[in-house]
């Protein structure tokens, strides 16, 4: 009986050391369990996320990304730009760098700011998205940047990035919540110690109340004056005054000219051409010295600033010095003549920038004077002298190219009213003409006032003859053109 109960015993005490470790070892399991359990639910956490988008394709870009986000419903939440540039106004920060997506995503709660540039690149558009971690606002994801070409390559350049960016968003966390600070216990004040009553007849007269102190209406504090903003300095080419209405301007210098008579259809081949200075290409080179100068005076703008102002006088003159032709044998050298001026009014419209620009129009009466003189009073008889009597418009561009450089440049049309000799009755009476005229200023400023000035200009008279049996000469037309250029020293006042 004894020997059965021993065995009983041991038979117990077999069983509880075979199962004691697998009791032991069950806890584990579960715990493995619960911690895979813990990384799928952190997975699977919604984040908050907001794209903001810069560039000439920004809305395309934006429009992809909440796309792609919002494709994940269960993985992000898109709060709206709008809100991330309004609390990146409120904060006075760059949500696109990481102090400023720091920032936003604090006030906002985000995960995550996805930035998205479009901007150009030397001669290139590109698409550069990051990923920027809400907590600290460094970049968790930066793909190599895509190249496209429109707008409509943009969505495929977002997702050929987006496997790098979603590793990125997976890893973002949102900013922590500051603790609350713990307010101080407030110290216990210990109850005041009663005092037995006092008998009626020792108790004291009560004290006077106080008298209540008169309420004071708030004052409203006076706002601090401030000083005038001192208006932001006009740009140098405004206070140059390259289109401003000055009182008088012209130039005065020296000139280089030359002409080139040549005709048309010449039947018999007894017109003779006529060059001054050396013929290129039946054009002559400028070579013959004369002095050039022209001045605008614009009487109302010493009194007033209106359209009136920029109403001129304008005038020119050319005159020729030392000039000699020679007769068709050579033989005999001529004084010659040339002269031109001109009289009439310009009206200058400015526009652009500080004014820098001027459209200009010029009504002008003007005589232009080609004359060779005899000599012991004889004078080539084959070669005509001309006296232009002209009416014409010219219109006018001038520029304010920098702060020391101006440009000007004018092209005008001339009715020929007269001719000289040349529509004669003994050269061609039935003839018709016309003119044109064209010239390009360069000026360099030395100051305010003064400024040195390079000037090309052409002058090209054409003629149609109309000869009819029995005129003297017959050919069907000309062209008679006066190149020139010119170094001048200009003013403006």
């Amino acid at each position: 009986m004894t020997r059965t109960r021993y065995a009983s015993a041991a038979a117990l005490l077999g069983a509880a050391l075979l199962f004691a470790p697998t009791a032991y070892a069950a806890p584990k399991k579960a715990s493995t369990s619960t911690t895979r359990k813990a990384k799928a639910s952190k997975v699977a956490e919604t984040r908050r996320v907001a794209v903001l988008a810069s560039g000439p394709h920004a809305d395309a870009a934006r429009d992809v990304l909440e796309a792609e986000l919002n494709r994940r419903p269960a993985r992000y939440e898109v709060v709206p730009e709008s809100a991330v540039r309004a609390a990146a106004s409120r904060l006075d920060v760059d949500p696109r760098q990481p102090a400023g997506a720091a920032a936003v995503a604090s006030e906002l709660g985000l995960n995550a700011v996805v930035v998205a540039d479009t901007s150009t690149v030397g001669k290139k558009p590109q698409v550069r998205i990051t990923v920027r971690n809400g907590k600290d606002g460094k970049a968790l994801a930066s793909p190599a940047a895509a190249k496209p070409a429109t707008a409509k390559a943009v969505p495929a350049a977002v997702k050929r990035q987006w496997t790098a960016l979603e590793r990125g968003l997976l890893k973002s966390r949102a900013p922590e919540a500051a603790p609350a600070p713990v307010q101080p216990a407030a110290p216990v004040e210990p109850e005041p110690s009663v005092t037995p009553a006092k008998p009626l007849a020792e108790t004291p007269a009560p004290a006077k109340a106080p008298d209540a102190e008169p309420v004071r209406k708030p004052v409203a504090a006076e706002p601090k004056a401030t000083k005038p903003r001192k208006p932001e300095e006009a740009p140098a080419l405004a206070q140059a005054g390259a289109t401003s209405a000055p009182i008088v301007e012209g130039a005065l210098g020296f000139k280089l000219f030359g002409r080139s008579l040549r005709y048309k259809d010449d039947v018999f081949g007894v017109l003779r051409p006529y060059t001054l200075g050396t013929d290129v290409g039946g054009l002559a080179l400028p070579g013959a010295p004369q002095v050039a100068g022209d001045v605008t005076v614009y009487p109302l703008a010493a009194f007033q600033q209106g359209a009136l102002a920029r109403l001129g006088i304008t005038g020119s003159i050319d005159q020729s010095f030392g000039l000699k032709s020679t007769g068709s044998t050579g033989a005999v050298s001529y004084p010659t003549t040339a002269r031109e001026w001109t009289a009439g009014l310009r009206y200058v419209m400015p526009f652009g920038e500080a004014q820098r620009y001027g459209f200009e129009v010029t009504g002008a009466y003007g005589m232009s004077t080609f004359r060779i003189d005899a000599v012991d009073g004889e004078r080539p008889l084959d070669l005509p002298n001309v006296e232009y009597k002209t009416a014409g418009l010219t219109l006018g561009l001038r520029a304010a190219l920098s702060e020391k450089f101006d440009f000007n440049f004018r092209l005008g049309y001339q009715h020929p009213l007269d001719s000289g000799e040349l529509s004669s009755d003994a050269w061609f009476p039935r003839m018709s003409a016309g003119a044109v005229t064209g010239s390009a200023t360069l000026a360099y400023r030395l100051n305010r006032i003064v400024d040195v000035r390079l000037k090309a200009d052409l002058r090209r008279y054409f003629f149609k003859f109309n000869p009819e049996p029995g005129d003297p000469y017959v050919a069907g037309g000309a062209v008679d053109q006066y190149p020139g250029l010119s170094l001048q020293l200009g003013f403006r006042y």
